[in-house]
C-alpha cells in the first residue's frame, strides 16, 4: 500500500514538476491578473451595471452578468485565482526538488574519462603532442577553475553559480507566490473619510482576508488638513497632519502625509487619497454658532461641489430658502435661491443677510481621504523580486567545463559551457597556448 503511495505521488510531482504545466500556469496566471487590472476592482455592483451593461459588452462578452458571476470584480480573492496560484507553487517546489536540485548535484560530481574516444565525442576538443598534464592544471586554476587531478585524468569546471541561478528563480517565485497568498488570506484594507479635528477607528472595511485581524487597540486623529494649489489655481497636492493614539490618548507616532508619502505603524500604512468638505460653521446674528453639513454632488463630467442647504422656516410663514455651494477650499461660496438662481455671492468670514438674519460663514471643515492597508506578505514579495533580479545577473555566468586525458605523449582535451560558446573556444585555445609555451 505504502508503495503504491509513493508511486502515485512520485508520478503526480513529475506531472507538476513538468516545464511545460508550470508554463501554462504562469500564462493562466497573467491572463487573470490582466483581467484585474482592466475591470475595476471592489466597485459597487451599481458601478459594474452602469459600465460594462449588457447591452454593450466589453471585448464582445464581457458585461456586468458575467463580471459579477465569475468574481471578475474582485479577480484577486476568487477560488479559482487562488487555487491556480497555490498549484503554480506546487510546480515549482516539484521542479526544483525533482529536476534542480538534481542537475546541480551532478554538476559537483566529478567527472573523470578514461578513454580519449570518450572525449572525442565533445564538438570543442583538441589532441596535442608533449605537453603536460599538470602545465594544463597550473594554467586552468590561475583562469580560477576548480581543478581535480587524479593520475592521467583530469576534471576541471567554473561558473557553478550559472547552475545555482535557476534554483534562485524557482525560490524567489515561491516566495513572491507565498507573500502574494498571505497578503489575500490575512491582509485587509480600510477607507475613512474623516473630517479634520475627529478622531477616527478602523470600521469602513473594503477588503479583508479570511484569516486578516482588524486592530481595535488604537484610534487615529487628523489634526488639519490642507491643499496647495498651483499658480493657474489648479490642486497642486493636500496633505493631512495624521496622528495614531493609544486607547489612553498617548501619540504613538504622527506624520504629515501627502499622495505617495504615506504613513506606517506596526505593519499598516495610511495613505492619502482623497478629500472632500465635511460641513461649514456659521455664524448666526453675531451670538449663535451653528455647524451645517454639507452634500457632495458629482456632475457627469466628475466635477465635484458642495451644497448646503439653510431651510430658515417659521411656524407661520415659509420663507426663502438658500443654498450655499462650494466648489473647494479657498473660501469663495456663492448662494442660490430655493428656485435655484444665482443671488449673490460671499468668501469666508464676510457677512451676508438671508430673511432678516446676520450670517457670516466662520470656517470650513475638511475631511481627508485615507486609505489603511495591511499586508503582511509585501515583505515576502520584495525579497522574493530582489532575489530574482539577483538570478537574472548570475544566470548569465557561463557554467564551463573541461576534460583532459593524459596518455603516452598524447593530451586529450576538451570542453563544454551552456553560454557563450565562441568566448569559451577562445579562453581554452587561449589556456592550451599557454600551457605549450611553458611547458
Amino acid at each position: 500500500m505504502l508503495k503504491k503511495i509513493n508511486t502515485y505521488t512520485w508520478r503526480l510531482s513529475n506531472l507538476l514538476g513538468n516545464l511545460k504545466l508550470s508554463i501554462i500556469l504562469l500564462l493562466v496566471l497573467s491572463l487573470f491578473s490582466s483581467l484585474g487590472t482592466i475591470i475595476e476592482q471592489d466597485k459597487l455592483v451599481s458601478f459594474y451595471e452602469l459600465n460594462y451593461p449588457n447591452s454593450k459588452p466589453l471585448f464582445g462578452f464581457i458585461n456586468s452578468t458575467i463580471i459579477l458571476f465569475f468574481g471578475l470584480n474582485h479577480v484577486y480573492s476568487t477560488w479559482w485565482f487562488d487555487s491556480t496560484i497555490f498549484v503554480f507553487g506546487l510546480s515549482l517546489i516539484s521542479c526544483t526538488f525533482i529536476r534542480q536540485l538534481p542537475s546541480l548535484k551532478m554538476a559537483r560530481i566529478w567527472q573523470f574519462y578514461n578513454k580519449s574516444i570518450n572525449l572525442t565525442k565533445f564538438k570543442l576538443n583538441f589532441q596535442l603532442k608533449n605537453v603536460s598534464l599538470s602545465k594544463v592544471a597550473f594554467n586552468l586554476k590561475n583562469t580560477n577553475y576548480a581543478v581535480i587531478q587524479q593520475g592521467p585524468f583530469l576534471y576541471a569546471y567554473r561558473g557553478l553559480l550559472g547552475k545555482i541561478s535557476p534554483i534562485i528563480v524557482h525560490a524567489s517565485m515561491i516566495i513572491i507566490l507565498v507573500g502574494s497568498l498571505l497578503g489575500i488570506f490575512s491582509g485587509y484594507m480600510v477607507q475613512e473619510l474623516v473630517p479634520s479635528k475627529e478622531l477616527f477607528h478602523l470600521q469602513n472595511i473594503v477588503t479583508s482576508g479570511a484569516l486578516s485581524y482588524i486592530p481595535q487597540n488604537f484610534e487615529g486623529y487628523v489634526q488639519d488638513f490642507k491643499i496647495a494649489y498651483d499658480d493657474e489655481g489648479s490642486i497642486d497636492q493636500f496633505y493631512s497632519d495624521l496622528s495614531i493614539l493609544n486607547n489612553d490618548g498617548d501619540t504613538l507616532t504622527s506624520k504629515t502625509i501627502y499622495v505617495n508619502e504615506p504613513l506606517r505603524y506596526n505593519g499598516i500604512t495610511f495613505y492619502q487619497t482623497d478629500w472632500s468638505i465635511f460641513g461649514i460653521t456659521l455664524e448666526l446674528d453675531k451670538d449663535k454658532a451653528i455647524q451645517v453639513p454639507l452634500q457632495l454632488i458629482t456632475t457627469s463630467d466628475n466635477t465635484r461641489f458642495w451644497i448646503a442647504k439653510l431651510p430658515f422656516l417659521s411656524s407661520n410663514e415659509k420663507k426663502d430658502d438658500l443654498l450655499l455651494i462650494l466648489q473647494d477650499l479657498t473660501g469663495k461660496i456663492l448662494m442660490y435661491n430655493s428656485e435655484k438662481e444665482l443671488v449673490g455671492e460671499t468668501v469666508l468670514g464676510h457677512k451676508f443677510f438671508l430673511n432678516g438674519h446676520t450670517l457670516r460663514v466662520t470656517s470650513i471643515i475638511p475631511s481627508t481621504g485615507l486609505q489603511i492597508k495591511s499586508d503582511p506578505g509585501i515583505p515576502f514579495v520584495y525579497v522574493g523580486f530582489l532575489l530574482l533580479m539577483l538570478s537574472v545577473v548570475t544566470s548569465y555566468t557561463s557554467y564551463s567545463q573541461i576534460w583532459a586525458l593524459k596518455k603516452n605523449n598524447d593530451l586529450y582535451i576538451s570542453g563544454q559551457t551552456n553560454r557563450a560558446t565562441y568566448y569559451f573556444e577562445k579562453q581554452l585555445i587561449k589556456l592550451i597556448n599557454m600551457s605549450k609555451t611553458n611547458n
